[in-house]
């Protein structure tokens, strides 16, 4: 998964740093690249027996949510004040879409086949913001079918390293004020998360 560092390790942050990173999020948004976890030898065999039920979706969203503003507590600076980010509802709309649509259509990108970016998503349900991300993760096998596998995503994404230009950078950017997270799921292929953050006006 690359370098690996201390979750417990803080972001050092000048006010020069964020406001290039506010200048940067204004001129398209921040996407890094889908992250997919546990491909393994493991997960070319026939699948086990799966849950008969689906994982509680709304859950495992909460459960994330809480991770985000966790690692935002422990990571960011305190002379920013208050790290947590509010939910946005219908940011999670447009994020709980995209997980599925990847889901459905079998890939995993920040575009769709049709060549739509998380900022048209956003722009077409109406979303007005100063500035936007996205994070988007995988995993597949036995993990995939709960809790463990939302905590394996974004132990991945804290995971790398300490710069505001990955998956952690995004989840501990101080410009963000808001997020909306989408979980998708389907036994056999595997659980999708999509983070949708946003800078509101």
């Amino acid at each position: 998964m690359g370098v690996r560092v201390k979750m417990t390790e803080r972001l050092r942050l000048t006010k020069d740093e964020i406001a290039r990173l506010e200048a940067q999020a204004r001129v398209g948004p921040l996407t890094p690249p889908a992250l997919t976890l546990r491909i393994t030898a493991e997960d070319l065999r026939p699948a086990p027996p799966q849950p008969a039920n689906a994982p509680d979706l709304a859950e495992l969203e909460t459960l994330l949510f809480g991770l985000i503003n966790s690692a935002r507590q422990r990571h960011l600076p305190r002379w920013l004040g208050n790290p947590n980010l509010r939910w946005h509802a219908p940011a999670a709309a447009v994020a709980r879409g995209h997980a599925a649509d990847m889901l459905r259509r079998q890939y995993v990108d920040h575009v769709s086949p049709e060549g739509v970016k998380v900022a048209q998503r956003l722009a077409r349900h109406g979303i007005h913001y100063l500035a936007c991300g996205e994070n988007i993760g995988i995993v597949y096998g036995a993990n995939s079918h709960g809790a463990q596998g939302i905590v394996d995503i974004h132990n991945a994404f804290m995971n790398q390293p300490a710069r505001l230009t990955n998956h952690r950078g995004n989840v501990l950017n101080p410009i963000w004020s808001h997020v909306g997270i989408g979980v998708a799921y389907k036994p056999g292929s595997g659980l999708i998360v999509t983070q949708n953050f946003i800078a509101l006006l």
